[in-house]
Protein backbone atom coordinates (compact mmCIF):
# COMPACT_ATOMS: atom_id res chain seq x y z
CA UNK A 1 0.00 0.00 0.00
CA UNK A 2 0.83 3.51 -0.18
CA UNK A 3 0.57 6.82 1.69
CA UNK A 4 -2.25 7.55 0.17
CA UNK A 5 -4.26 5.78 2.31
CA UNK A 6 -6.71 8.14 4.32
CA UNK A 7 -5.19 7.23 7.80
CA UNK A 8 -1.68 7.66 6.71
CA UNK A 9 -2.83 10.95 4.89
CA UNK A 10 -4.56 12.03 8.34
CA UNK A 11 -1.05 11.21 10.42
CA UNK A 12 0.79 12.96 7.36
CA UNK A 13 -1.52 16.27 7.52
CA UNK A 14 -1.65 16.12 11.79
CA UNK A 15 2.28 16.01 11.82
CA UNK A 16 2.69 18.74 9.75
CA UNK A 17 0.14 20.89 11.48
CA UNK A 18 1.90 20.22 14.89
CA UNK A 19 5.46 21.51 13.66
CA UNK A 20 4.48 24.20 11.94
CA UNK A 21 1.23 25.79 13.09
CA UNK A 22 1.18 28.73 15.64
CA UNK A 23 -2.27 29.31 17.54
CA UNK A 24 -3.15 32.24 19.19
CA UNK A 25 -3.58 32.10 23.17
CA UNK A 26 -4.83 35.72 24.30
CA UNK A 27 -2.49 38.66 22.79
CA UNK A 28 0.04 36.07 22.52
CA UNK A 29 1.01 32.81 19.93
CA UNK A 30 1.52 30.03 20.87
CA UNK A 31 3.28 26.32 19.52
CA UNK A 32 3.83 23.23 22.20
CA UNK A 33 6.40 21.94 19.77
CA UNK A 34 8.57 25.48 20.11
CA UNK A 35 8.09 25.63 23.78
CA UNK A 36 9.24 21.85 24.31
CA UNK A 37 12.15 22.13 22.31
CA UNK A 38 13.09 25.55 24.67
CA UNK A 39 12.14 23.56 28.13
CA UNK A 40 15.15 20.86 26.86
CA UNK A 41 17.41 23.95 26.24
CA UNK A 42 16.77 25.36 30.03
CA UNK A 43 17.29 21.79 30.97
CA UNK A 44 20.30 21.33 29.44
CA UNK A 45 22.06 24.73 30.32
CA UNK A 46 22.40 24.96 26.38
CA UNK A 47 22.20 28.79 25.46
CA UNK A 48 20.77 29.64 21.44
CA UNK A 49 23.80 31.22 20.67
CA UNK A 50 26.44 29.24 22.05
CA UNK A 51 28.98 29.36 25.21
CA UNK A 52 30.54 32.57 23.94
CA UNK A 53 29.38 36.03 23.50
CA UNK A 54 30.43 38.29 20.24
CA UNK A 55 33.54 39.46 22.19
CA UNK A 56 34.75 36.04 22.72
CA UNK A 57 33.86 35.83 26.42
CA UNK A 58 32.36 32.71 28.13
CA UNK A 59 28.85 32.52 29.05
CA UNK A 60 28.74 31.10 32.58
CA UNK A 61 24.86 29.57 33.17
CA UNK A 62 23.51 30.45 37.01
CA UNK A 63 21.03 27.64 37.53
CA UNK A 64 18.36 29.00 39.79
CA UNK A 65 15.47 26.25 38.36
CA UNK A 66 17.14 22.88 39.05
CA UNK A 67 17.64 23.43 42.75
CA UNK A 68 13.73 24.60 43.56
CA UNK A 69 12.74 21.31 41.33
CA UNK A 70 15.30 19.00 43.78
CA UNK A 71 12.97 20.83 46.69
CA UNK A 72 9.34 20.43 45.40
CA UNK A 73 10.36 17.08 44.66
CA UNK A 74 11.77 16.17 48.33
CA UNK A 75 8.80 18.02 49.78
CA UNK A 76 6.03 16.39 47.72
CA UNK A 77 7.43 12.94 49.37
CA UNK A 78 5.47 10.63 47.19
CA UNK A 79 6.90 6.93 48.27
CA UNK A 80 5.25 3.47 47.20
CA UNK A 81 3.82 2.17 50.34
CA UNK A 82 1.07 6.12 49.57
CA UNK A 83 -0.63 3.31 47.38
CA UNK A 84 -3.29 1.59 49.42
CA UNK A 85 -5.68 -0.71 48.24
CA UNK A 86 -9.23 -1.10 49.81
CA UNK A 87 -12.72 -2.05 50.08
CA UNK A 88 -15.48 -1.17 52.55
CA UNK A 89 -17.31 -4.64 52.38
CA UNK A 90 -16.52 -6.79 55.45
CA UNK A 91 -16.02 -10.13 53.40
CA UNK A 92 -13.27 -8.47 51.57
CA UNK A 93 -11.15 -7.53 54.33
CA UNK A 94 -8.56 -10.83 53.28
CA UNK A 95 -8.74 -10.02 50.14
CA UNK A 96 -7.89 -6.47 50.80
CA UNK A 97 -4.69 -7.92 52.84
CA UNK A 98 -3.64 -10.45 50.10
CA UNK A 99 -4.41 -7.57 47.10
CA UNK A 100 -2.26 -5.05 49.28
CA UNK A 101 0.60 -7.40 49.71
CA UNK A 102 0.34 -8.10 46.11
CA UNK A 103 0.96 -4.50 45.55
CA UNK A 104 3.40 -4.09 47.24
CA UNK A 105 5.30 -6.92 45.66
CA UNK A 106 4.52 -5.81 42.14
CA UNK A 107 6.21 -2.09 43.29
CA UNK A 108 9.85 -3.95 44.01
CA UNK A 109 9.42 -6.38 40.92
CA UNK A 110 8.80 -3.38 38.69
CA UNK A 111 10.90 -0.58 39.82
CA UNK A 112 8.16 1.29 40.76
CA UNK A 113 10.36 4.10 42.83
CA UNK A 114 12.45 4.79 40.42
CA UNK A 115 9.31 5.58 37.86
CA UNK A 116 7.40 7.63 41.07
CA UNK A 117 10.39 9.72 41.77
CA UNK A 118 10.37 10.32 37.88
CA UNK A 119 7.11 11.06 37.46
CA UNK A 120 7.73 13.42 40.48
CA UNK A 121 10.57 15.54 38.83
CA UNK A 122 8.68 15.46 35.50
CA UNK A 123 5.70 16.87 36.63
CA UNK A 124 7.46 20.03 38.68
CA UNK A 125 10.03 20.68 35.94
CA UNK A 126 7.58 20.38 32.54
CA UNK A 127 4.85 21.02 34.34
CA UNK A 128 3.28 17.79 32.84
CA UNK A 129 3.16 13.93 32.54
CA UNK A 130 1.15 11.66 30.57
CA UNK A 131 0.74 7.54 31.46
CA UNK A 132 -0.19 5.24 28.98
CA UNK A 133 -1.61 1.47 29.55
CA UNK A 134 0.04 -1.10 28.04
CA UNK A 135 -0.43 -5.11 28.43
CA UNK A 136 -1.61 -5.14 31.99
CA UNK A 137 0.68 -2.11 33.26
CA UNK A 138 1.68 1.00 32.25
CA UNK A 139 4.22 3.54 31.24
CA UNK A 140 5.25 7.06 31.21
CA UNK A 141 5.47 8.44 28.00
CA UNK A 142 8.62 10.39 26.02
CA UNK A 143 6.85 14.49 26.22
CA UNK A 144 9.19 15.18 23.64
CA UNK A 145 7.76 12.45 21.48
CA UNK A 146 4.27 13.10 22.48
CA UNK A 147 2.49 15.43 20.21
CA UNK A 148 -1.38 16.77 21.02
CA UNK A 149 -2.28 17.80 18.08
CA UNK A 150 -5.73 19.90 19.73
CA UNK A 151 -3.04 22.46 21.43
CA UNK A 152 -5.99 24.42 23.04
CA UNK A 153 -7.60 21.33 24.41
CA UNK A 154 -7.94 20.86 28.60
CA UNK A 155 -7.69 17.19 28.42
CA UNK A 156 -6.24 14.55 26.24
CA UNK A 157 -10.30 13.18 25.60
CA UNK A 158 -10.50 16.32 23.61
CA UNK A 159 -7.75 16.02 20.77
CA UNK A 160 -5.83 13.33 18.80
CA UNK A 161 -2.22 12.52 20.03
CA UNK A 162 0.61 10.80 18.07
CA UNK A 163 3.24 9.18 19.58
CA UNK A 164 7.16 8.86 17.70
CA UNK A 165 9.03 5.53 18.52
CA UNK A 166 11.90 4.25 17.11
CA UNK A 167 12.50 0.60 16.52
CA UNK A 168 15.10 -1.45 15.68
CA UNK A 169 14.53 -4.06 13.06
CA UNK A 170 14.26 -6.86 15.86
CA UNK A 171 11.78 -4.66 17.71
CA UNK A 172 9.77 -4.36 13.96
CA UNK A 173 9.85 -8.45 13.31
CA UNK A 174 8.71 -9.18 16.51
CA UNK A 175 5.20 -6.98 15.82
CA UNK A 176 4.38 -9.14 12.81
CA UNK A 177 1.61 -11.76 14.59
CA UNK A 178 0.07 -8.58 15.30
CA UNK A 179 1.17 -5.65 12.45
CA UNK A 180 0.30 -5.65 8.83
CA UNK A 181 3.57 -5.06 6.08
CA UNK A 182 6.24 -5.19 8.17
CA UNK A 183 8.28 -6.79 4.96
CA UNK A 184 7.41 -3.45 3.36
CA UNK A 185 7.92 -1.40 6.09
CA UNK A 186 11.84 -3.05 6.70
CA UNK A 187 12.11 -2.10 3.09
CA UNK A 188 10.99 0.91 2.42
CA UNK A 189 10.89 3.26 6.16
CA UNK A 190 14.86 1.94 6.76
CA UNK A 191 17.05 5.18 8.06
CA UNK A 192 20.64 4.35 9.49
CA UNK A 193 20.50 6.93 12.31
CA UNK A 194 18.88 7.83 15.75
CA UNK A 195 17.49 10.16 17.91
CA UNK A 196 15.91 11.13 21.18
CA UNK A 197 13.24 13.42 19.56
CA UNK A 198 12.22 14.57 16.12
CA UNK A 199 13.99 18.15 16.70
CA UNK A 200 17.43 16.42 17.78
CA UNK A 201 20.34 15.72 15.60
CA UNK A 202 20.40 12.21 14.27
CA UNK A 203 23.59 9.90 14.86
CA UNK A 204 24.79 7.57 12.78
CA UNK A 205 24.41 4.25 13.15
CA UNK A 206 25.21 0.77 11.90
CA UNK A 207 21.88 -1.02 12.24
CA UNK A 208 18.81 0.78 10.61
CA UNK A 209 15.98 2.01 12.64
CA UNK A 210 12.62 3.12 11.95
CA UNK A 211 10.35 5.64 12.58
CA UNK A 212 7.00 4.60 13.95
CA UNK A 213 4.22 6.67 14.83
CA UNK A 214 0.84 5.93 17.10
CA UNK A 215 -2.22 7.62 16.79
CA UNK A 216 -4.80 7.71 19.00
CA UNK A 217 -7.86 9.85 18.92
CA UNK A 218 -10.33 9.69 16.44
CA UNK A 219 -11.09 8.49 13.03
CA UNK A 220 -13.76 8.72 10.28
CA UNK A 221 -15.45 4.88 10.53
CA UNK A 222 -15.52 4.53 6.99
CA UNK A 223 -11.83 5.07 6.40
CA UNK A 224 -11.14 2.44 9.73
CA UNK A 225 -13.30 -0.03 7.61
CA UNK A 226 -12.00 0.36 4.00
CA UNK A 227 -8.70 -0.26 5.87
CA UNK A 228 -9.82 -3.86 7.71
CA UNK A 229 -11.19 -4.94 4.36
CA UNK A 230 -7.98 -4.13 2.15
CA UNK A 231 -6.11 -6.29 4.94
CA UNK A 232 -8.28 -8.98 5.45
CA UNK A 233 -9.50 -8.09 8.95
CA UNK A 234 -13.05 -8.76 9.34
CA UNK A 235 -15.28 -6.15 9.50
CA UNK A 236 -18.87 -4.71 8.64
CA UNK A 237 -19.40 -3.13 4.73
CA UNK A 238 -19.52 0.77 4.27
CA UNK A 239 -22.10 1.89 4.73
CA UNK A 240 -23.84 5.54 3.23
CA UNK A 241 -22.92 8.03 6.22
CA UNK A 242 -19.95 6.23 7.20
CA UNK A 243 -17.72 9.25 6.34
CA UNK A 244 -19.71 11.55 9.01
CA UNK A 245 -19.11 9.18 11.66
CA UNK A 246 -15.82 8.94 13.84
CA UNK A 247 -15.07 6.58 16.48
CA UNK A 248 -11.84 6.38 19.02
CA UNK A 249 -9.42 4.15 17.14
CA UNK A 250 -5.68 3.18 17.46
CA UNK A 251 -3.28 3.55 13.98
CA UNK A 252 -0.07 2.89 13.74
CA UNK A 253 2.22 4.17 10.62
CA UNK A 254 5.68 3.75 9.68
CA UNK A 255 7.29 6.51 7.91
CA UNK A 256 9.88 9.09 7.68
CA UNK A 257 11.15 11.55 9.99
CA UNK A 258 9.98 14.86 9.49
CA UNK A 259 11.57 17.12 7.41
CA UNK A 260 13.08 20.96 7.91
CA UNK A 261 9.25 22.07 6.96
CA UNK A 262 7.65 19.23 9.21
CA UNK A 263 6.71 16.92 6.40
CA UNK A 264 6.52 13.57 7.43
CA UNK A 265 5.86 10.36 4.98
CA UNK A 266 4.05 7.55 6.36
CA UNK A 267 4.47 4.89 4.01
CA UNK A 268 2.36 1.94 5.05
CA UNK A 269 -0.21 2.26 7.74
CA UNK A 270 0.37 -1.03 9.86
CA UNK A 271 -2.43 -1.52 12.34
CA UNK A 272 -5.92 0.29 12.88
CA UNK A 273 -8.33 -0.94 15.58
CA UNK A 274 -10.69 0.50 17.16
CA UNK A 275 -10.96 1.49 21.26
CA UNK A 276 -13.62 1.98 23.87
CA UNK A 277 -11.44 5.17 25.65
CA UNK A 278 -7.88 6.69 25.34
CA UNK A 279 -5.55 4.95 26.90
CA UNK A 280 -4.07 7.46 29.11
CA UNK A 281 -3.78 9.05 32.45
CA UNK A 282 -2.47 12.64 32.92
CA UNK A 283 -1.08 15.45 35.67
CA UNK A 284 -0.89 18.95 35.12
CA UNK A 285 0.94 20.79 37.72
CA UNK A 286 -0.60 24.26 37.23
CA UNK A 287 -4.14 25.00 36.01
CA UNK A 288 -5.89 25.61 32.64
CA UNK A 289 -4.90 28.63 30.45
CA UNK A 290 -6.12 27.83 27.41
CA UNK A 291 -3.62 25.71 26.48
CA UNK A 292 -3.18 21.75 27.10
CA UNK A 293 0.38 21.89 27.89
CA UNK A 294 0.53 23.41 31.13
CA UNK A 295 2.86 25.33 33.05
CA UNK A 296 5.94 23.68 35.12
CA UNK A 297 8.71 25.63 37.32
CA UNK A 298 10.90 25.97 34.17
CA UNK A 299 8.36 27.74 31.95
CA UNK A 300 7.38 30.05 35.12
CA UNK A 301 11.48 30.88 35.43
CA UNK A 302 12.02 31.17 31.96
CA UNK A 303 12.37 35.19 32.30
CA UNK A 304 14.03 34.72 35.80
CA UNK A 305 16.29 32.68 34.46
CA UNK A 306 17.49 34.32 31.44
CA UNK A 307 18.19 37.71 33.46
CA UNK A 308 19.90 35.89 36.73
CA UNK A 309 22.50 34.47 34.14
CA UNK A 310 22.44 38.56 32.28
CA UNK A 311 23.61 39.40 36.19
CA UNK A 312 25.25 36.67 36.96
CA UNK A 313 27.85 36.90 33.86
CA UNK A 314 27.72 40.79 34.03
CA UNK A 315 29.49 40.46 37.35
CA UNK A 316 31.64 38.17 36.39
CA UNK A 317 33.34 40.01 33.66
CA UNK A 318 33.51 43.05 36.34
CA UNK A 319 35.34 41.43 38.96
CA UNK A 320 37.24 40.18 36.13
CA UNK A 321 38.33 44.13 35.25
CA UNK A 322 38.27 44.72 38.83
CA UNK A 323 40.35 42.28 40.08
CA UNK A 324 43.50 43.43 37.64
CA UNK A 325 46.33 45.36 39.56
CA UNK A 326 47.68 48.61 37.61
CA UNK A 327 50.01 51.44 38.92
CA UNK A 328 50.90 54.86 37.48
CA UNK A 329 53.81 57.33 37.40
CA UNK A 330 54.65 60.25 36.20
CA UNK A 331 58.54 59.12 34.99
CA UNK A 332 60.02 55.82 32.60
CA UNK A 333 60.07 53.61 36.00
CA UNK A 334 62.13 50.89 33.26
CA UNK A 335 59.72 48.61 33.67
CA UNK A 336 56.20 47.80 31.21
CA UNK A 337 55.07 46.15 34.11
CA UNK A 338 56.21 46.47 37.90
CA UNK A 339 54.51 42.29 38.47
CA UNK A 340 56.61 40.94 35.41
CA UNK A 341 59.25 42.91 35.12
CA UNK A 342 61.12 43.43 38.14
CA UNK A 343 62.32 41.46 40.15
CA UNK A 344 63.04 40.97 44.33
CA UNK A 345 65.05 43.69 45.41
CA UNK A 346 64.85 45.89 42.38
CA UNK A 347 64.55 49.44 42.98
CA UNK A 348 62.21 51.91 41.31
CA UNK A 349 63.24 55.06 40.69
CA UNK A 350 60.13 57.57 40.22
CA UNK A 351 58.69 60.11 41.88
CA UNK A 352 55.97 58.57 42.49
CA UNK A 353 54.39 55.45 41.69
CA UNK A 354 51.05 54.80 42.67
CA UNK A 355 48.62 52.50 42.18
CA UNK A 356 45.07 52.49 40.12
CA UNK A 357 41.84 52.17 42.63
CA UNK A 358 39.84 50.10 39.68
CA UNK A 359 35.79 48.96 41.18
CA UNK A 360 33.45 47.80 39.24
CA UNK A 361 30.54 50.41 38.57
CA UNK A 362 27.03 49.35 39.72
CA UNK A 363 28.02 46.29 41.26
CA UNK A 364 25.61 47.48 44.20
CA UNK A 365 22.96 48.04 41.71
CA UNK A 366 23.55 44.24 40.11
CA UNK A 367 23.90 42.76 43.42
CA UNK A 368 20.06 44.01 44.67
CA UNK A 369 18.60 43.38 41.08
CA UNK A 370 20.47 39.82 41.56
CA UNK A 371 18.61 39.34 45.28
CA UNK A 372 14.65 40.65 43.63
CA UNK A 373 15.44 38.35 40.63
CA UNK A 374 16.03 35.22 43.71
CA UNK A 375 13.57 36.76 45.72
CA UNK A 376 10.80 36.56 43.02
CA UNK A 377 12.17 33.06 41.86
CA UNK A 378 11.13 31.91 45.71
CA UNK A 379 7.98 33.19 45.94
CA UNK A 380 6.39 31.71 42.09
CA UNK A 381 8.46 28.47 43.16
CA UNK A 382 7.33 28.61 46.99
CA UNK A 383 10.95 28.26 47.72
CA UNK A 384 11.77 30.02 50.70
CA UNK A 385 14.57 29.09 52.66
CA UNK A 386 12.29 27.51 55.03
CA UNK A 387 11.09 24.73 51.92
CA UNK A 388 15.15 24.36 50.92
CA UNK A 389 16.00 23.34 54.52
CA UNK A 390 18.38 26.55 54.99
CA UNK A 391 18.69 27.92 58.49
CA UNK A 392 16.35 30.72 59.19
CA UNK A 393 18.73 34.00 59.84
CA UNK A 394 19.44 34.33 63.45
CA UNK A 395 16.52 35.83 65.66
CA UNK A 396 13.83 34.74 63.33
CA UNK A 397 11.41 33.46 66.06
CA UNK A 398 10.87 29.48 66.50
CA UNK A 399 6.78 29.64 65.91
CA UNK A 400 7.47 32.44 62.60
CA UNK A 401 9.59 29.57 61.19
CA UNK A 402 7.01 27.27 62.08
CA UNK A 403 4.33 29.44 60.32
CA UNK A 404 6.05 30.39 57.12
CA UNK A 405 6.76 26.54 56.89
CA UNK A 406 2.98 25.40 57.23
CA UNK A 407 2.14 27.95 54.68
CA UNK A 408 4.40 26.85 52.38
CA UNK A 409 2.95 23.56 52.73
CA UNK A 410 -0.10 23.85 51.80
CA UNK A 411 0.75 24.04 48.07
CA UNK A 412 2.57 20.44 48.18
CA UNK A 413 -0.68 19.44 50.32
CA UNK A 414 -2.33 20.63 46.79
CA UNK A 415 -0.18 19.55 44.37
CA UNK A 416 -0.32 15.89 46.26
CA UNK A 417 -3.67 15.91 45.97
CA UNK A 418 -3.65 16.37 42.19
CA UNK A 419 -0.71 13.66 41.65
CA UNK A 420 -2.61 11.26 43.96
CA UNK A 421 -5.49 11.35 41.48
CA UNK A 422 -3.93 10.00 37.85
CA UNK A 423 -2.09 7.45 39.90
CA UNK A 424 -5.29 6.10 41.83
CA UNK A 425 -6.72 5.66 39.01
CA UNK A 426 -3.84 3.88 36.92
CA UNK A 427 -3.58 1.39 39.84
CA UNK A 428 -7.10 0.83 40.45
CA UNK A 429 -8.32 0.72 36.53
CA UNK A 430 -5.14 -1.12 34.95
CA UNK A 431 -2.84 -2.53 37.50
CA UNK A 432 -4.57 -4.17 40.67
CA UNK A 433 -7.66 -5.78 38.25
CA UNK A 434 -4.54 -7.64 36.95
CA UNK A 435 -2.97 -8.59 39.66
CA UNK A 436 -5.50 -9.97 41.17
CA UNK A 437 -7.27 -11.75 37.58
CA UNK A 438 -5.43 -14.92 38.07
CA UNK A 439 -4.40 -15.20 42.05
CA UNK A 440 -3.78 -18.83 43.06
CA UNK A 441 -3.77 -20.09 46.64
CA UNK A 442 -0.05 -20.43 46.22
CA UNK A 443 0.03 -16.87 46.04
CA UNK A 444 -1.25 -16.33 49.08
CA UNK A 445 0.42 -18.31 51.23
CA UNK A 446 3.87 -17.04 49.53
CA UNK A 447 2.80 -13.57 50.56
CA UNK A 448 1.38 -13.68 53.51
CA UNK A 449 4.25 -16.53 54.73
CA UNK A 450 0.89 -17.91 56.85
CA UNK A 451 0.59 -21.50 57.05
CA UNK A 452 -2.92 -20.94 59.07
CA UNK A 453 -4.25 -18.59 55.87
CA UNK A 454 -5.20 -21.55 54.11
CA UNK A 455 -8.13 -22.59 56.58
CA UNK A 456 -9.36 -18.54 57.00
CA UNK A 457 -9.90 -18.68 53.05
CA UNK A 458 -11.80 -22.01 53.84
CA UNK A 459 -14.05 -20.44 56.03
CA UNK A 460 -14.07 -17.51 53.64
CA UNK A 461 -15.39 -19.64 50.75
CA UNK A 462 -18.16 -21.46 52.94
CA UNK A 463 -19.55 -18.04 54.01
CA UNK A 464 -19.78 -16.42 50.39
CA UNK A 465 -20.86 -19.80 49.08
CA UNK A 466 -23.78 -20.07 52.18
CA UNK A 467 -24.78 -15.98 51.69
CA UNK A 468 -25.52 -16.68 47.54
CA UNK A 469 -27.21 -20.00 48.21
CA UNK A 470 -29.22 -19.29 51.50
CA UNK A 471 -32.55 -18.06 49.32
CA UNK A 472 -32.21 -21.75 48.18
CA UNK A 473 -31.75 -23.45 51.74
CA UNK A 474 -35.02 -22.23 52.86
CA UNK A 475 -35.62 -20.74 56.51
CA UNK A 476 -33.78 -22.68 58.85
CA UNK A 477 -31.93 -21.89 62.57
CA UNK A 478 -28.68 -21.21 63.59
CA UNK A 479 -27.94 -24.75 64.68
CA UNK A 480 -28.58 -25.73 60.81
CA UNK A 481 -26.80 -23.18 59.80
CA UNK A 482 -23.34 -24.26 61.43
CA UNK A 483 -24.41 -27.76 60.69
CA UNK A 484 -24.56 -27.33 56.46
CA UNK A 485 -21.09 -24.87 56.66
CA UNK A 486 -19.12 -27.66 58.38
CA UNK A 487 -20.36 -30.30 55.49
CA UNK A 488 -19.53 -27.85 53.04
CA UNK A 489 -16.28 -27.24 54.80
CA UNK A 490 -15.80 -31.30 54.69
CA UNK A 491 -16.69 -30.93 51.02
CA UNK A 492 -14.10 -28.39 50.07
CA UNK A 493 -11.65 -30.31 52.05
CA UNK A 494 -11.99 -33.69 50.24
CA UNK A 495 -12.06 -32.14 47.09
CA UNK A 496 -9.27 -29.16 46.19
CA UNK A 497 -10.82 -27.98 43.18
CA UNK A 498 -13.63 -26.69 44.73
CA UNK A 499 -11.72 -24.80 47.08
CA UNK A 500 -10.12 -23.18 43.71
CA UNK A 501 -13.25 -22.35 42.13
CA UNK A 502 -14.54 -20.76 45.43
CA UNK A 503 -11.07 -18.60 45.37
CA UNK A 504 -12.03 -17.47 41.67
CA UNK A 505 -15.06 -16.52 43.05
CA UNK A 506 -14.02 -14.66 46.26
CA UNK A 507 -11.87 -12.30 44.01
CA UNK A 508 -13.93 -12.49 41.09
CA UNK A 509 -16.52 -10.56 42.94
CA UNK A 510 -13.82 -8.13 44.56
CA UNK A 511 -13.83 -4.74 43.61
CA UNK A 512 -11.63 -3.18 45.34
CA UNK A 513 -10.88 0.96 45.26
CA UNK A 514 -6.91 2.44 45.47
CA UNK A 515 -6.36 5.10 47.72
CA UNK A 516 -2.86 7.29 47.25
CA UNK A 517 -2.25 8.22 50.60
CA UNK A 518 1.15 10.72 50.57
CA UNK A 519 2.93 11.29 53.67
CA UNK A 520 1.70 14.18 55.00
CA UNK A 521 -1.17 14.82 52.85
CA UNK A 522 -4.33 16.17 55.00
CA UNK A 523 -6.59 13.11 53.39
CA UNK A 524 -9.96 11.82 55.12
CA UNK A 525 -7.47 8.37 56.19
CA UNK A 526 -5.59 9.46 58.73
CA UNK A 527 -8.05 12.01 59.82
CA UNK A 528 -9.96 9.11 60.58
CA UNK A 529 -7.32 7.45 62.71
CA UNK A 530 -6.89 10.16 64.78
CA UNK A 531 -10.18 10.91 65.87
CA UNK A 532 -10.49 6.91 66.37
CA UNK A 533 -7.60 7.20 68.90
CA UNK A 534 -8.66 9.84 70.24
CA UNK A 535 -11.87 8.21 71.60
CA UNK A 536 -10.38 4.73 72.25
CA UNK A 537 -8.33 6.07 74.86
CA UNK A 538 -11.76 7.75 76.30
CA UNK A 539 -13.76 4.50 76.03
CA UNK A 540 -14.23 2.80 79.09
CA UNK A 541 -16.62 0.16 77.77
CA UNK A 542 -13.47 -3.04 76.97
CA UNK A 543 -15.71 -4.66 74.22
CA UNK A 544 -16.49 -0.79 72.65
CA UNK A 545 -13.17 -0.31 72.83
CA UNK A 546 -11.71 -3.90 71.74
CA UNK A 547 -14.26 -2.96 68.50
CA UNK A 548 -13.04 0.52 67.96
CA UNK A 549 -9.39 -0.74 67.99
CA UNK A 550 -10.35 -3.92 65.48
CA UNK A 551 -12.11 -0.57 63.16
CA UNK A 552 -8.92 1.40 63.41
CA UNK A 553 -6.91 -1.75 62.59
CA UNK A 554 -9.27 -2.74 59.60
CA UNK A 555 -9.04 0.97 58.12
CA UNK A 556 -5.17 0.36 57.91
CA UNK A 557 -5.32 -3.03 56.22
CA UNK A 558 -3.87 -5.38 59.87
CA UNK A 559 -5.74 -8.48 59.50
CA UNK A 560 -7.69 -8.03 62.65
CA UNK A 561 -9.78 -11.79 61.76
CA UNK A 562 -6.25 -13.65 62.46
CA UNK A 563 -5.02 -12.52 66.00
CA UNK A 564 -6.49 -14.71 68.79
CA UNK A 565 -9.66 -13.11 70.66
CA UNK A 566 -11.10 -13.98 74.79
CA UNK A 567 -14.09 -15.40 74.70
CA UNK A 568 -16.97 -12.27 75.70
CA UNK A 569 -18.57 -13.92 78.51
CA UNK A 570 -15.31 -14.29 80.01
CA UNK A 571 -14.66 -10.90 79.67
CA UNK A 572 -18.40 -9.95 81.13
CA UNK A 573 -18.34 -12.85 83.69
CA UNK A 574 -14.54 -13.17 84.92
CA UNK A 575 -14.05 -16.13 87.49
CA UNK A 576 -10.66 -14.91 88.34
CA UNK A 577 -10.11 -11.49 90.53
CA UNK A 578 -8.62 -8.74 88.92
CA UNK A 579 -4.98 -8.15 88.80
CA UNK A 580 -5.58 -4.63 90.20
CA UNK A 581 -7.40 -5.24 92.89
CA UNK A 582 -6.53 -7.30 96.16
CA UNK A 583 -7.73 -10.68 97.34
CA UNK A 584 -10.66 -11.53 99.71
CA UNK A 585 -9.31 -12.31 103.07
CA UNK A 586 -11.54 -13.79 105.87
CA UNK A 587 -11.31 -11.64 109.32
CA UNK A 588 -9.50 -14.01 112.00
CA UNK A 589 -7.80 -15.70 108.85
CA UNK A 590 -3.63 -16.52 109.02
CA UNK A 591 -2.20 -13.67 106.52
Amino acid sequence: MDSKNPLGVQIENELKDYFTRVVRIGEDWYSQERLVRRIGMFENKVYPTGKFDTEGNYKFWFDIISPRVSAEVKNIDFDTKDVFVYSNREIDTLPNLVTNLKVGEYMKKTGQAEEINSSIEEGSARGNVVWKKVRGTYERVDGRNFFVINQTAENLDESPVIERHELSAKQLRAKKEKWQYIKEALEDCKTNSYSNSSEDQDNESTTPFYEIYERNGEVALKDLKEWKTENGVKTDAVAEGDEDIYILAKVIGAGLKPDSSGTAEIKHVLFAEEMSKMPYEEYHRSAYKGKWYREGLYELLFDLQIRANQIGNQIAQGLEWSSKTIFVSPDNVGADNVIADLMNGDIVKASTLSQVPVRMQGIDQLIADWNRVINQANEIANSQEIVLGITPASGTPLGTSRLLNQNAGKLFDFIREKIAIPFGAIFENWIVPSLIKDIKMQDVLRLTGDSDMMNRFYELVVDSWYVNNLAEIGAHSEEVAETIKADKMEELVARPEIMIEGLKEVFQDYKPFVSVVITGENTRLPQEIEDLATFIGLETDPIRRSAMIELAMKKKSIDVAGLPKSDPEQIQNPTQPSPSSPPDIEVGAET
